[in-house]
C-alpha cells in the first residue's frame, strides 16, 4: 500500500496520507514526499488548488513513533536525539515551506484527529475544513519540545496568543466545534461529506486566474512569510538546545518506553 495517494480531478489535486494503521503518522521520507507532491501539483499547469487530507479516522498523528523507537533501539538515546534534530525536524520544516509557499490555494481537509506536526501542516495551508469527529492538539509538550512545524507562529496568528499559548503549554485536545469557534478552521461537516465539501471549498478558492491568486497570496503573506521563516529557524534551534537537557531527554525516552511496553503487550 502506498503511503501517499496523489490524484487530480477537474483542476484540483489531492495529496492523501495513506497510513491509517499508523494514524497517518509520518517518517522523514513520507513527510518529504508529501511536501514534494504538494509542490509538484502546485507547479503543474491547469491545477488551481490542492487538497491535503488523510485516509481513515485520523488526519495525521505527527511523527511515526514506531520509526522513532526503531532508531532508539538501534542507535540508543544519542542516536534518537540526533535523528530528531538532523533528520526529522528539517524534513518537516521543508514540507511546511512547500505548503505555505505553494502558488495555488492549499486546503487542509482534516478527516480526523491532528496532533503536533499533523495539526501544523494544516495550519500552513490557505484554508481548513474539518470532519465533525476531528480533534486538534499541539502535543509536542509530551516530548518536552516546542512546535517545530510552524505551530508556535501559525497558531497564535489564527486564534490569538492566549488560546494558542494554552494549547501549546497543555497539549490538550480541542474539539472541532471549539476549533471553529476560535477560528482555527473555517467549516465543519459530516465525515462522509468531507471530500465533496473540501472540493467545493477548493473550487471556490480558484474563482479567478491562478496567476492572480499566486500574486495575491505572495503579497498578502509577504511579512508573514518572513516571520514564519524566523519562527521555523528559532524553533529548530530551540529544540536542538532542549534535546541535550536531561529533563527533555527523559520526556522523549519516556515516550519510547511507553511505546515499548504497549508494543510488547500487543495492546
Amino acid at each position: 500500500m502506498d503511503d501517499l495517494v496523489v490524484s487530480v480531478a477537474e483542476g484540483i489535486g489531492t495529496v492523501r496520507l495513506n497510513r491509517p494503521d499508523r494514524g497517518n503518522s509520518v517518517t522523514p521520507d513520507v513527510v518529504r514526499r508529501m511536501g514534494e507532491a504538494v509542490n509538484e501539483l502546485a507547479e503543474t499547469d491547469g491545477i488551481g488548488a490542492v487538497i491535503l487530507t488523510g485516509t481513515g479516522k485520523v488526519f495525521c498523528a505527527g511523527a511515526d513513533v514506531q520509526e522513532m523507537y526503531d532508531v532508539y533501539n538501534a542507535d540508543g538515546p544519542d542516536g534518537l536525539m540526533d535523528y530528531l534534530a538532523a533528520t526529522w525536524m528539517p524534513a518537516v520544516q521543508q514540507t511546511v515551506r512547500f505548503l505555505w509557499n505553494a502558488p495555488v490555494a492549499v486546503v487542509a481537509a482534516y478527516n480526523g484527529s491532528a496532533t503536533a506536526g499533523g495539526l501544523d501542516f494544516g495550519l500552513a495551508c490557505d484554508a481548513r475544513i474539518a470532519s465533525s469527529r476531528a480533534r486538534f492538539a499541539e502535543s509536542y509538550v509530551n516530548l518536552g519540545m516546542v512546535p517545530v512545524a510552524g505551530g508556535a507562529y501559525l497558531l497564535p496568528s489564527l486564534i490569538g496568543l492566549p488560546a494558542a499559548s494554552r494549547m501549546i503549554a497543555t497539549g490538550e485536545f480541542v474539539s472541532a466545534d471549539d476549533a471553529l469557534a476560535i477560528g482555527m478552521i473555517a467549516e465543519i461537516c459530516d465525515p462522509d461529506d468531507l471530500p465533496s465539501r473540501a472540493t467545493d471549498l477548493a473550487r471556490r478558492m480558484t474563482h479567478g486566474p491562478t496567476a492572480t491568486y499566486a500574486q495575491v497570496k505572495r503579497i498578502a503573506r509577504a511579512a508573514a512569510t518572513a516571520e514564519l521563516e524566523s519562527a521555523l529557524q528559532a524553533s529548530l534551534a530551540a529544540n536542538i538546545e532542549l534535546l541535550v537537557r536531561p529533563e527533555v531527554r527523559s520526556s522523549v525516552l519516556a515516550v519510547m518506553e511507553r511505546y515499548s511496553a504497549t508494543a510488547t503487550s500487543g495492546a
